[in-house]
């Protein structure tokens, strides 16, 4: 039969192996005519009578790192090919193919390394189609050689003759190299000496590597010395902010870890993020306290270079594996840069001359209710898109928020959120937002018309939107785009009940909103509860000082009788602060009012004397729910009997209740016999750990409770911000929804904090724009 088809395939479809897959699946149907890359994806034309047969298996059977979004498949003229062959690439202009991210080593190219025999035998840069660096060495699509930072190491013969072959696992695997041709590594000393070696040696005698990796620079220190992480925690100035680790293997993880079969699956994906997981008891012996203070988790992954594997040639089974920045600032990834800005931490630094374009930290992950849920989205997932449930009328561009920020461009029916980019408090990472969104625009092919940003006036990002050239400038409500963000992941357009429940954002009263339900999608929303307001002393700041925070609630909440009995709770916070605070909170200076979750929960923790000082955003919660699931653990059948205290877990009364009060059409959610109760227990002497699990129960309730007086129907309920990363509240929340029949949404592919908020922003301009 003389029939011939024309099938282009776009998708996440360079870089993946596809056209091997389909000249080897061609020649297995004899199949004639051709394959190539394209600017926008996989063409190919294919000629014989199983052709049907061919197209149905193509889509069936992809490669496992390919994604097809979008296939065409019609008939067109027979050319009487005589057999199949791969074209080279054709570039026909405006670019439309997806990027896939960057892959950790496969099975195979671990086993080349291992190998003595084989022409790669400890090559820290080996890697195959299946496996390797993509997104941060990519300058331009598509995804060729020549637009990426390999485009100087020319090939040697033998890799050249591997790239050619359409049967070898190395076929277009663009990073392709060995020893011979590709990049290396050098040793140096902090004296700008070239050592031998790897560094498994300095490292084993308990000094500090600067490690280029994939995304950046990583300090790395031997996880089993306390010393080195003593010293690497002083030098870092971290404060109590928990170490990354990366273990030797799966084995070593589940020796000192709890793993389930969800964390085992995160943990050798090919994204290969940190995953946190939970410390089994007595472990502090291999993992000192000193990795994560005050926490009962510990964020762990494997490792995901050939050059980290090498690593573990030394005596120790897991490595601190931390972003290589100075505090507060971006992550480095310029060697230069590392040798400069580094020297006063690490010893030595492990460079290496393959440049990083496209600077990436590690993904951040944790399951929470049966599902991952995000930390900090990076490398391993970005750029992959997100499907959106309506068209764009323009290509848009979400700037984000302040804290953990990332960006998002949206046109026709996806949008690409970039890669964790940080805080934007300081001028380099403000610079970093900057130059990023430039390259990002490139990969994506995405000019955006239109800004959207958020309602907070004093963002560096709202400055940045405001000041911009775009003709078009959307402000949106922080917590309106948190909501619709999920919406948008599940392809909801209908109006939805949420519950937002986060740090800080800017209401539409000029107040500090943060505990919220509103009801809305990205047309507009209604808000329907919310936390009632609370003194905030120095606005955003604030969070910093718990203790501070706790004082003011207590103030406002108490009365002058209740107050005089706490007086013995504020001998931690010195005279001289206690008299400013009576003033600003006398004279209305500098005082903010709160519906926050977020800084209750901050509140809660010092009034517990858990954290009542701050050295990493959101330590004072983290900590807080540290010590309430620590708690469980040891009283694990008191919780049991209080579970079981009831047929319907509903109906079973919180330790400390929320309340609530009509403001108009609002309701509010009153705290005062919460903290009342609270502040009873500690000065009863109640175990802090008692006390922190019952009020997340507590609130818990509140929230399910308020939810049944609004909720009109049996729509599923939105649960987002990023108080919701906290796994003991949101899984006590899902069982509530579970016990009443509310089904739940959350967000699945972007951060529930403010690492997913710039989804929500350009899909509300896409409503507003012109």
């Amino acid at each position: 039969m003389r029939t011939a088809y024309f099938i282009h395939l776009n998708g996440i479809v360079q870089g993946v192996g596809f056209r091997p897959y389909v000249y080897r699946l061609a020649q297995e149907m004899g199949i004639k005519g051709w394959v190539n890359n394209s600017s926008h994806g996989v063409t190919i034309h294919a000629e014989g009578p199983q052709v049907p047969a061919f197209y149905r298996r193509l889509l069936q059977e992809v490669p496992p790192l390919a994604k097809i979004t979008h296939q065409e498949y019609r008939e067109v003229a027979f050319a009487n090919y005589p057999g199949f062959e791969i074209l080279q690439s054709q570039d026909e202009g405006q670019a439309d193919v997806l990027i896939s991210p960057d892959i950790g080593t496969c099975g195979n190219c671990l086993a080349d390394l291992r190998d003595p025999d084989n022409l790669r035998y400890q090559y820290p840069f080996t890697n195959c189609t299946n496996c390797g660096p993509r997104y941060t060495i990519i300058r331009d699509v598509p995804y060729d050689r020549v637009h990426t930072t390999m485009e100087a190491f020319p090939m040697c013969p033998v890799c050249a003759q591997e790239y050619e072959d359409p049967l070898n696992r190395r076929f277009h695997a663009q990073p392709v190299a060995c020893s011979r041709c590709g990049p290396t590594v050098q040793l140096m000393n902090v004296q700008g000496d070239i050592c031998s070696g790897l560094g498994v040696e300095q490292i084993a005698r308990g000094e500090i590597l600067a490690v280029k990796g994939l995304g950046g620079f990583h300090l790395v220190c031997d996880a089993g010395n306390p010393e080195a992480v003593r010293r690497l925690r002083q030098r870092k100035e971290r404060g109590a902010k928990p170490f990354a680790l990366m273990a030797r293997n799966l084995e070593v993880i589940q020796r000192y870890l709890k793993i389930s079969l969800k964390e085992e699956e995160l943990l050798k994906s090919s994204s290969a993020p940190i995953v946190i997981l939970e410390r089994k008891k007595g472990d502090e012996e291999g993992l000192p306290y000193e990795l994560a203070p005050g926490l009962h988790t510990l964020g762990v992954m494997l490792p995901y270079t050939p050059l980290h594997a090498l690593l573990f040639d030394g005596p120790f089974d897991f490595l601190v594996m931390t972003s290589g920045n100075l505090s507060g600032r971006p992550l480095i990834y310029i060697n230069e840069e590392a040798v400069r800005d580094l020297k006063g931490i690490a010893d030595y630094f492990l460079l290496h001359n393959r440049d990083i374009f496209h600077p990436c930290d590690d993904s951040v992950v944790q399951v929470i209710g049966d599902e991952a849920v995000f930390h900090r989205r990076a490398r391993g997932y970005v750029p992959l898109p997100q499907k959106c449930p309506k068209e764009f009328n323009a290509s848009i561009l979400g700037v984000g928020g302040e804290l953990k920020n990332a960006f998002c461009l949206g046109a026709g029916s996806r949008a690409f959120t970039s890669q964790y980019i940080g805080d934007m408090e300081g001028y380099e990472n403000f610079q970093r937002f900057r130059q990023e969104l430039a390259s990002f625009q490139k990969v994506v092919q995405i000019v955006p018309e239109v800004v959207a940003y958020d309602a907070h006036p004093n963002f560096q990002t709202t400055n940045f939107a405001l000041a911009g050239p775009w003709p078009q400038k959307i402000k949106v409500q922080h917590h309106h785009a948190h909501l619709v963000s999920v919406l948008g992941e599940h392809g909801v357009i209908a109006p939805t009940l949420g519950v937002v429940c986060d740090g800080t954002g800017w209401g539409e009263d000029q107040k500090i909103w943060g505990f919220e339900f509103l009801k809305g999608n990205a047309e507009g929303y209604r808000r329907l509860a919310h936390l009632e307001y609370l003194p905030l002393p120095g606005g955003d700041t604030g969070a910093k000082h718990p203790l501070r925070i706790a004082y003011a609630y207590g103030k406002a909440l108490l009365s002058e009788k209740e107050w005089l009995m706490t007086e013995r709770l504020w001998e931690r916070l010195p005279a001289h602060e206690q008299k400013i605070l009576n003033q600003q909170l006398e004279k209305k200076l500098q005082i903010f009012e709160t519906s926050s979750g977020g800084r209750l929960f901050d509140a809660v923790s010092a009034l517990l004397d858990i954290c009542t000082r701050v050295t990493y955003e959101g330590q004072a919660a983290i900590e807080l729910e540290s010590q309430a699931t620590q708690w469980l653990y040891r009283n694990s059948e008191a919780a049991l009997s209080y579970s079981k205290a009831s047929p319907n877990v509903c109906d079973l009364e919180p330790r400390y209740p929320l309340e609530w009060a009509k403001d108009g059409e609002c309701l509010i959610l009153k705290v005062k016999e919460l903290y009342r109760g609270i502040i009873q227990d500690v000065l009863v002497g109640k175990d802090p750990g008692f006390i922190a699990y019952h009020f997340h129960d507590s609130i818990a309730h509140g929230i399910i409770r308020t939810v049944l007086k609004l909720q009109e129907s049996a729509d599923p309920l939105v649960l987002t911000g990023g108080v919701f990363q906290n796994k003991l509240l949101t899984e006590k929340v899902l069982a509530l929804c579970q016990a009443f029949a509310i089904p739940t949404i959350r967000a699945k592919e972007l951060p529930p904090g403010d690492g997913g908020l710039a989804l929500g922003q350009v899909l509300i301009g896409n409503e507003r724009c012109s």
